[in-house]
């Protein structure tokens, strides 16, 4: 016999809303260690790593004036500033390493199970 758990349309967009809470949360933290940073030279060394915004559920932005550029500019060297870890395209490789990890915590946010 198969069981399921009926939740009211409040309780599960209250469940929804914590879940894509703590995904754009998560993103936030693991996608800083591969944020490049300035070099020590320039007035806004290191503000890019600390311009994330969460604008709105699922959308996150860094609103440093040279994120776009950092983000998909293939010829600048990520890793300036003394970052090794810093590279372009930054959400990328953070998705591929963390997202089972994102998705579990997610799932038990909204009280399921991810599978």
């Amino acid at each position: 016999m198969k069981y399921s758990i009926v939740f009211s349309a409040d309780r599960q967009k209250e469940g929804l809303k914590k879940a894509q809470d703590y995904i754009d949360s998560e993103c936030v933290r693991l996608m800083t260690p591969l944020v490049p940073v300035g070099l020590p030279k320039y007035d806004n060394s290191g503000k890019l790593r600390d311009s994330a915004v969460i604008v709105r559920p699922g959308r996150i932005e860094y609103t440093a004036p040279f994120a776009r550029r950092d983000y998909y500019n293939k010829k600048v060297d990520h890793r300036r500033g003394g970052n090794p870890k810093a590279r372009r395209m930054w959400f990328e490789p953070m998705k591929k390493q963390h997202a089972p990890q994102i998705l579990r915590g997610a799932a038990a946010v909204a009280g399921g199970v991810a599978k």
